[in-house]
């Protein structure tokens, strides 16, 4: 079997790095990367290792494949495996002194992730320090790779990739403090060794932690910044003399991501000194725009705080207070503006190009394609913190000079440079003055020149949304409306993604400009025909549709009351019409014209019925929760209410009966919950005493572990407000029926949150998890205790020991006597971590716990 998957594993790689044909490359990957977390790829990748004729590739890909082995699976191994995968480690370390440096690392990484895993006494009792110092004294050939070990110690120390328990990584920690002034002996005897002198200073600056020490500087314990001046004069030095290596090529990238940690720290740590403006502040404030100009933006974005929390220090007049006068203050806040001009135009310009997409866009996972979008939100924050230093309309100008550069001659224009400038554009929209005349009528005029490109065309049509409010207070004379709209009607008829994008643009034009277009009723009211028919080419969802119902329903409100009334009957009747009532309805409609609507309201929630029983669109659903929260407390509408509320849930609860149900019709569960959340807060009455409500609670435990974030949050938020319901003064009278209800099923509720909070769900759910488990404890008490108690036994020890055990029921001992949910939260976030620790692991919980297998009785419906 182990020369079979040597083989295939040979294979893949030639194929990776060889074969000609892209199809073929990106299946070698992916086989590649399931195969590093089978248990041959142990075996394979250590023999491969130790082969002398494998090559280069080979040796870098199973170098990885060991250290992520190390790093997250080692738990694999049965105990006795300890030693003889130390002495492999050891053996390659030695092999790979020399190079090649990849190679070497991950040996490095591995063979620290492996310390982590194991207690101090499995290296021979005095830890991996001593061993290594012993090493040292009698292996002097290899002294440059166990540099490199005793460099990565204290920087794997913290690595979140390395699936130990906290407390085991506790342990670990003390054990190098306790080592450190070995570790410091061992280094300071390199020095004299010169070939070796720069690999013993960041020996230095990883043990001395001098991150740690920059962060000391500024902490509570320290007294002040004044109190440490002696210490930072020292750190200061220090780690601007690192700056020159952030350009050294040869610098492998963990090395120059930790230099560029160290200057953001040591930047975002020191703002208020810096922001006084000395020479020496100007000198880190450059060091800081070299690296936000490293090609890298996982590098880059490391400054990023800085810069926005120097732009709070130059801004905030809280920062001048000790000069005393309001003179003295204007007079000391306009200096230190002006010499921090400069460095935030640079940064205008560095940041800029970043948002701009790459050619391979198209190729990129979805994860990649999420990852960028994200950085280009993280680049309108920072233009953000530009302007408030620069100003709007000054930073717009230097904005406005990438775009033209961008346009170039118009021969062989690319369209991704374009798009990124206009995004900029768009993002600082907010902070351009609306009488700004010598930019932005130079962008509009431009706009219906530009191709027609979708990413392109969506940002075109963000823009013009975003400058909504310019637009409107634009001289009349300038004509610059009627193109835009043009724009915005090709928006929607292009993809889904500029249709969205053009809907919500359209909404905020016609807020902002209702005046300019209450002449032109019926020009909106056929873009509105087109949009819900389906038939003019447009590609508005149904979702985005109702951006389309706010926006007529703005102008609407500038009309004289007998043709705002004829105006309403036109937004409803593509609704009222069967055959385009999958569409969406008038709920921005509603929550626009409010109470005006009030004279047709019983009509239109008995449409609203009919309409969701018969096509199952969520925007039914969406449309009537704000129905609740406009007239729920209104005595004069509860019948309606009420027939409404039993209807639409008790149609919903018929499409979702499984987890797979939920998974596959996310947009309902989402807009389900948030219609009974909104019931429990504006109209408990109508909805709480029913027997639906029972029936809601079960449909909810069905839908906890869907992945969908928003329609997760959703169910998590109304079982929040269930709880937060039954304990507040007004919901008293609901105190025993709603206990009623929770009791007949906390055991299985229970089961299903601890499942959420130990891998069923992301840990980005963890707060709202954490949050019901709080609430269930401090309202169930011993009973909570007891179903805690019936799960946390069903998870095998390999799992969770049973300290573990002990320590999870005291949390939820010490939530229903009343801890602060911030503490709970957190430790109830290592109990999370380390039933996360690696994918076994995991499974091994959930396969225990099986929150989706749990059957439970749904309320039956009424005969």
């Amino acid at each position: 079997m182990e020369a079979q998957a040597t083989a295939a594993v040979k294979e893949a790689l030639a194929a990776l790095y060889h074969h000609p044909d892209d199809a073929t490359r990106t299946a070698a990957d992916r086989w590649l990367q399931q195969f590093q977390h089978t248990l041959d790829a142990w075996q394979v990748a250590d023999s491969l290792l130790h082969d002398e004729s494998s090559n280069m590739e080979t040796q870098i890909f199973c170098s990885q494949t060991l250290r992520s082995k190390v790093q997250r699976d080692f738990e694999e191994l049965p105990s006795e495996a300890f030693r003889p995968l130390q002495d492999s480690l050891y053996a390659l370390l030695k092999k790979f002194s020399k190079g090649p440096q990849k190679v070497r690392t991950q040996i490095c990484i591995a063979m620290a992730a492996l310390a982590v895993h194991v207690p101090v006494e499995d290296w021979g009792g005095g830890g991996i320090v001593n061993w290594l110092s012993d090493e040292m004294n009698s292996q002097q050939d290899f002294i440059p790779s166990f540099l490199e070990l005793l460099t990565v110690l204290p920087q794997e120390c913290s690595s979140h990739k390395i699936a130990a328990r906290p407390e085991r990584r506790r342990q670990f920690e003390n054990d190098l403090r306790s080592s450190a002034e070995v570790a410091l002996s061992l280094l300071t005897a390199c020095l004299g060794i010169d070939q070796l002198k720069e690999q013993v200073l960041e020996g230095f600056a990883s043990w001395l932690l001098t991150s740690e020490l920059i962060h000391f500087t500024v902490s509570r314990e320290s007294n002040g910044i004044t109190e440490q001046l002696p210490l930072i004069q020292v750190l200061i030095p220090y780690v601007m003399g690192l700056k020159e290596q952030l350009k050294d090529s040869s610098k492998d990238e963990e090395d120059v991501k930790a230099i560029a940690r160290l200057l953001a720290d040591m930047g975002d740590s020191y703002v208020e000194l810096i922001a006084a403006g000395s020479d020496d502040a100007m000198q880190i404030v450059n060091a800081l725009l070299e690296v936000t100009s490293h090609s890298e933006f996982d590098i880059s974005s490391m400054t990023f705080n800085f810069w926005h929390h120097l732009m709070r220090n130059l801004t905030d007049r809280g920062s001048y207070a000790s000069y005393g006068s309001e003179v003295s203050i204007n007079t000391e806040r306009n200096r230190r503006l002006q010499l921090f001009r400069q460095p935030f135009e640079i940064l205008v310009s560095l940041v800029s190009f970043r948002v701009e997409y790459p050619e391979l866009y198209h190729t990129f996972s979805e994860e990649d394609q999420r990852d960028f979008r994200h950085s280009r939100y993280a680049v309108s924050d920072v233009l953000l913190d530009a302007t408030d230093v620069l100003g709007g309309d000054p930073t717009l100008k230097i904005l406005f000079t990438k775009l033209i550069q961008a346009c170039g001659n118009g021969q062989n224009q690319k369209w991704q440079p374009v798009e990124a400038a206009l995004f900029c554009i768009q993002a600082i929209a907010k902070s351009v003055s609306v009488e700004e005349n010598e930019i932005l009528p130079q962008v509009m005029s431009l706009l219906p020149s530009f191709p027609h490109q979708e990413q392109l065309l969506q940002t075109v049509c963000s823009l013009i949304g975003a400058f909504s409010k310019w637009i409107e207070a634009a001289p009349s004379e300038l004509l610059i409306l009627p193109p835009l709209v043009d724009i915005l009607n090709k928006g929607m008829s292009t993809s889904e993604e500029t249709a969205a994008a053009a809907s919500v643009a359209f909404k905020y034009i016609c807020e902002d400009c209702r005046r300019k277009f209450s002449g032109s009723l019926d020009g909106l009211f056929q873009i509105y025909q087109i949009a819900l028919s389906g038939v003019g080419g447009y590609k508005v969802s149904s979702e985005d549709s109702l951006h389309l119902v706010e926006a007529l329903s703005v102008v609407i409100t500038t009309l004289p009351p007998d043709h705002a009334q004829r105006a309403l009957e036109l937004i409803c009747q593509p609704v009222i019409n069967p055959l385009q009532t999958g569409m969406g309805y008038t709920d921005h409609g509603v929550r626009t014209c409010g109470r005006f609507m009030g004279f047709t309201i019983g009509a239109m929630l008995e449409e609203i019925q009919t309409l969701y029983q018969q096509h199952n669109q969520a925007c039914f659903l969406y449309l009537s929760s704000e129905v609740i929260k406009i007239f729920g407390s209104d005595p004069a509408c509860a019948n309606y209410l009420a027939s409404l509320i039993q209807a639409l849930f008790g149609h919903t609860i018929q499409l979702l009966r499984t987890i797979q149900d939920f998974t596959a019709r996310p947009d309902i569960a989402d807009d389900c919950f948030l219609l009974a959340s909104r019931c429990i807060r504006y109209c408990p009455d109508l909805f709480v005493p029913t027997e639906m409500f029972p029936r809601l609670v079960d449909c909810a435990m069905a839908g906890i572990t869907i992945q969908h974030r928003e329609a997760c949050k959703s169910i998590l938020s109304f079982l929040s407000d269930v709880f937060d319901l039954a304990k507040s003064p007004e919901g008293e009278k609901y105190r025993e029926l709603i206990n009623t209800v929770i009791l007949q099923r906390g055991a299985v509720l229970t089961r299903i949150m601890v499942a959420s909070l130990t891998g069923a769900l992301p840990s980005s759910r963890l707060e709202e998890v954490s949050y019901v488990l709080v609430s269930l404890s401090r309202s169930f008490g011993g009973n909570m205790l007891s179903w805690a108690r019936e799960c946390i036994t069903l998870i095998p020890p390999q799992a969770l020991t049973d300290s573990e055990r002990s320590r999870f029921l005291n949390i939820i001992s010490d939530a229903s006597s009343g801890s602060s949910l911030g503490s709970i939260t957190d430790r109830f976030a290592e109990i999370s971590e380390v039933c996360r620790r690696n994918k076994t692991v995991q499974d091994i919980v959930q396969g225990a716990l099986r929150p989706h297998d749990l059957s439970f009785t749904v309320a039956p419906p009424p005969l």
